[in-house]
């Protein structure tokens, strides 16, 4: 019986169940309870050896259980995602729609978004929303109008117009307030369904009553839809339908699962001919896994179909869960994406444009080393100080090993330099969770001398990477300062191409520093002879640092490293 004890409690501990487990004595027995599991274990008359032993067994074994659980990633706004009083508001307006011909007995609420620039004679791009209060929402996961606020005023996406769509009510009268308790029992009707109905509803009911107010293009390139879970397969099942009406697609851990035959779509992209659709599907590796399916792989499986039939597509894959949480930090990336070539929008230089890395030689571990800086900076008690920057930041961690450890062991940094990153790569990182929920003293920067070396491109375009890098900081960590680097010296003579250019980004960068929040330090003296040239014995290849090189940088801004530490 002893064994029979210890048995159901081995079983019941290695159950994947979030909970810990629990007992509870009874009689002559006990139960085992962990989570929603119970398990009686009666006519024990040694129920305190077991006992004994689940008190050894339980902390040890549940403990490491639990670290092997994966935790969502959590993702922070950035700068494009809060409200501005220096940018125009636009307007937000509620309605009712309490009639549906093609949903019979649903009653909904709708909102428009109307941006400050809009001007009723010229036609406005459109952007309609599923479940509409969850993206209208200034303060929520989304901020949809804060976004669109913040980008039609840079200039970044055309004036737009946007809809917010709440699914169907089947009771006499709307909620008191809209949101999603109670839960609209019409939305898996509307929203999972593989028809036009849907975007039907949209076109013969709902944005008839808009048009009636405003001016909307009718060219489908200037009008897009978006939605998140249920809503986001039903975006993508209005421009599948309708690509006329819809030529683009924002999904966010849709669910292209077996709700409503979702799981076929995969199949059904690569058999139909290509569609003229522009499709962004979002997604976390902790989405749902369930009855109807697994949400990370259906949506890898679109994106893969996507792939296949050369659709204008971009699948952004983090490690979220199905929330509002990923998706929404990213939006101000979406929708940029989605609109940047539309006319009138200001094309952004790719130093700009938020991206993983995609050099071949560095897909095998750049993903890999993203996702172990996340782990890292959730297992790190105390983190002071952040190095941020690309191959000559990261190898402090093999051939600067021994300067790091005897400079910036004990200060508790973390350094998050990727090799060959370039502005729009760390942009990228910044925006899908480096920093989430960091609050170090001191944060340094160097990044921009693989903008010369992999691709040429004008100073200017790096360094307006750099000064939008110094934004999303200033806005995630504010009470951090930043030590902005000057881009160390390459090339072995002072003439020469690389050398010269990163000059020039220099010469516009040290005036991002105000000596109050960011200070800008250029050492490249240090590094080079008496004839401006940078000898072998420091950087070999006239680029990276060795030992010896490192050293140099250590020391050189230790005095100024600690002041700022202290401040």
């Amino acid at each position: 019986m002893l064994t029979a004890c210890v048995g159901i409690i081995v079983v019941q501990l290695l159950t994947p169940m979030s909970a810990q487990p629990v007992l509870k004595l009874f009689g002559d027995g006990f139960m085992l309870s962990r989570g929603n599991r119970t398990v009686q274990v009666v006519d024990c008359w040694r129920w305190i050896v077991c006992v004994a032993l689940v008190i050894v067994f339980i902390p040890k074994h549940a403990q490491a259980y639990q670290q092997k659980q994966p935790v969502p990633t959590r993702y922070s706004h950035g700068p494009d995602s809060i409200i501005d009083q220096d940018v125009p508001q636009g307007a937000i307006e509620e309605f009712t729609h309490l009639d549906s011909k093609i949903y019979p007995g649903t009653k909904r609420r709708f909102y428009t978004y109307v941006p400050k620039q809009y001007d009723p004679s010229k036609p406005a791009a459109l952007m309609v929303f599923q479940d509409g209060h969850a993206y209208v929402n200034r303060n929520g996961e989304y901020r949809a109008p804060v976004v669109m606020d913040n980008l039609i005023d840079a200039g970044q996406i055309p004036v737009t117009i946007g809809v917010f769509v709440d699914p169907g009510h089947k009771k006499d009268k709307l909620p008191e307030k809209p949101g999603w308790r109670p839960s609209p029992e019409n939305r898996a009707h509307e929203y999972d369904r593989l028809s036009d109905d849907y975007v039907r509803f949209l076109l013969e009911e709902i944005l008839p009553k808009v048009e009636s107010k405003y001016k909307i293009t009718k060219d489908p390139a200037g009008r897009a839809i978006c939605g998140a879970s249920s809503g986001g397969i039903c975006a993508f099942t209005a421009a599948w339908e309708k690509p006329d009406q819809f030529s683009k697609v924002i999904s966010h851990i849709g669910s292209f699962v077996n709700i409503r035959h979702g799981d076929t779509y995969p199949g059904i992209i690569r058999k139909t001919k290509k569609k003229p659709i522009r499709v962004y599907l979002q997604d976390g590796s902790n989405d749902l896994d369930n009855e109807h399916g697994n949400w990370p792989l259906a949506n890898q499986q679109m994106a893969k179909a996507l792939e296949y039939k050369d659709y204008d597509f971009k699948f952004e894959y983090g490690g979220g869960a199905h929330s509002g949480n990923h998706g929404g930090a990213i939006l101000p990336d979406a929708m940029r994406w989605i609109w940047r070539d539309y006319p009138g929008v200001k094309p952004l230089p790719l130093s700009l444009t938020a991206h993983v890395q995609t050099d071949e030689w560095a897909l095998a571990w750049w993903g890999d080393r993203h996702l172990e800086k996340l782990e890292e900076k959730k297992k790190r008690k105390k983190i002071e100080m952040i190095m941020i920057g690309d191959s000559i930041t990261h190898h402090f961690e093999d051939r600067g090993k021994e300067v790091w450890d005897q400079y910036f062991k004990r200060r508790h940094v973390l350094n998050l330099g990727f090799s060959g990153d370039r502005t729009e790569n760390v942009l990228w990182r910044l925006r899908n969770g480096e920093v989430e929920g960091l609050s170090p003293k001191l944060i340094t920067l160097m990044i921009g001398t693989n903008n010369t070396g992999h691709r040429t491109e004008p100073p200017e375009e790096t360094a307006a990477g750099i000064k939008e890098i110094l934004r999303e900081l200033r806005a995630r960590i504010p009470q951090a300062k930043i030590l902005l680097f000057a881009i160390f010296p390459r090339d072995k003579k002072p003439d020469g191409k690389m050398r010269k250019q990163n000059d020039a980004i220099n010469a516009i960068i040290k005036n991002f520093g105000d000596d109050k929040d960011i200070f800008y330090l250029d050492i490249a003296d240090k590094f080079l002879d008496k004839d401006g040239n940078l000898p072998k014995e420091i950087m070999p290849d006239a680029l990276h640092p060795n030992v010896d090189g490192y050293r140099i940088w250590a020391k050189t801004i230790m005095p100024g490293v600690k002041k700022l530490l202290k401040k």
